[in-house]
């Protein structure tokens, strides 16, 4: 299979070999039942997922919105490129409650994952809550012993879901605004803009630096590092506008050197358009002219509706949007939990002299483990 059929499959990571697997008799290699268990995504679990598919809820708002869901898609991909891409898929047979699945996206270069899609909802099934308690301690727990140290999660603020994860050991790190454009004006107005230019590999490091002007520290450490999605393809398009030492990049004054004023985001979907901003503190005045030249950037795209996240730290975003015709949508909580835990486990004799004394040891979550075993040594954050 080649990378491009893959794309056009889907993108998905699907665990094979830390859980136990089932044998002929309904049983696990380790004797429990079935239904007792979390299983990784296999052929035969595909009439689960697809009678789940469209039950579910979608935490990955950005690609919920601008594609369509299909998880029975993304988990056969990843069967098919054997984790190459994508998700991670848990299934949950549960005799008393029912069947329901999570999936689980990796965040590149980082110890870190984001709970994207779970299902049944809330919503559609009376039960589902026991089983999002169960899908959320069996993944953090399987996800501690693969290394992952955070995992992330982005919910409604107001809801029963947000006070389902908190109690799985989840915490309120941030918010952010989602504001909506129904409607996409067909001949937007925008000023020419020569600084903005297609972002190089070579940017990296200069977009590094504005996320640390623009991000609490508190919120810099939690997510370990920028909360930027490297663009790619013709659908992730991503722009720089160089300058951040000058009070008004607009007037072409002083180009900051290595320094950037802003970087716009946009992924371009088959149900909508999605925008994201990074704007220098010292260069707001340039928010309105961004939003208008993006919207303009939009406009050779079939009409759809155009969506932009905000932090609620972010300052000079918000009167922009509104004042190009987005309206605030929603507020949604970003929560983590650390799926690894320090304990204290008596050190192994070595010599008379040190017979009962203990230091704090960290388990390497690097080497495999079935779960069972993963919890005596690793403590989720509840």
């Amino acid at each position: 299979m080649s990378r491009l059929q893959a794309e056009n499959i889907g993108s998905l990571f699907v665990y094979m070999a830390v859980l136990p697997t089932a044998t002929e008799n309904g049983k696990m290699e380790d004797g429990k039942d079935r239904s007792e268990v979390l299983v990784p995504f296999s052929p035969g679990e595909s009439l689960r997922v697809y009678r789940l598919q469209g039950k579910g809820l979608a935490l990955d708002l950005e690609r919920g919105l601008t594609q369509p869901n299909m998880p029975l898609r993304e988990a056969w991909l990843a069967f098919l490129t054997q984790q190459a891409m994508g998700r991670a898929t848990y299934v949950l047979y549960d005799a008393q409650y029912g069947e329901a699945f999570i999936q689980v996206q990796y965040r590149q270069h980082q110890a870190a994952a984001d709970v994207a899609y779970v299902a049944p909802s809330l919503a559609s099934h009376h039960h589902a809550d026991s089983a999002w308690s169960r899908l959320l301690d069996g993944v953090s727990v399987e996800l501690a012993a693969r290394g992952v140290q955070r995992l992330f999660a982005s919910l409604p603020e107001v809801g029963p879901e947000k006070e389902i994860f908190q109690q799985s050991g989840f915490a309120v790190y941030a918010c952010e605004d989602i504001f909506r454009l129904a409607h996409p004006p067909a001949n937007p107005v925008a000023n020419a803009m020569p600084d903005l230019r297609p972002q190089r590999t070579e940017d990296w490091p200069a977009l590094q630096k504005l996320c640390i002007a623009i991000t609490p520290q508190r919120v810099r450490q939690i997510e370990g590092g920028t909360a930027v999605a490297p663009a790619g393809g013709k659908n992730h398009l991503g722009y720089v506008m160089p300058g951040a030492s000058a009070k008004d990049p607009l007037l072409g004054k002083g180009a900051g050197g290595d320094d950037l004023a802003a970087a716009l985001y946009l992924r371009i979907g088959r149900q909508a358009h999605w925008l994201r901003f990074f704007v220098h503190p010292d260069a707001r005045s340039i928010a309105g002219a961004l939003v208008a030249w993006a919207l303009a950037t939009l406009s050779g795209q079939p009409p759809r509706p155009v969506y932009c996240n905000v932090r609620q730290y972010e300052a000079g975003l918000r009167d922009a949007l509104q004042t190009a015709g987005f309206e605030l949508d929603h507020t949604r909580t970003l929560m983590v939990k650390q799926t690894a835990a320090w304990a204290k486990v008596p050190i192994q004799e070595l010599v008379p002299a040190l017979k009962g004394s203990a230091e704090p040891v960290f388990h390497s979550s690097s080497q495999p483990s079935a779960i069972s075993r993963q919890q005596s040594v690793m403590k989720a954050d509840n």
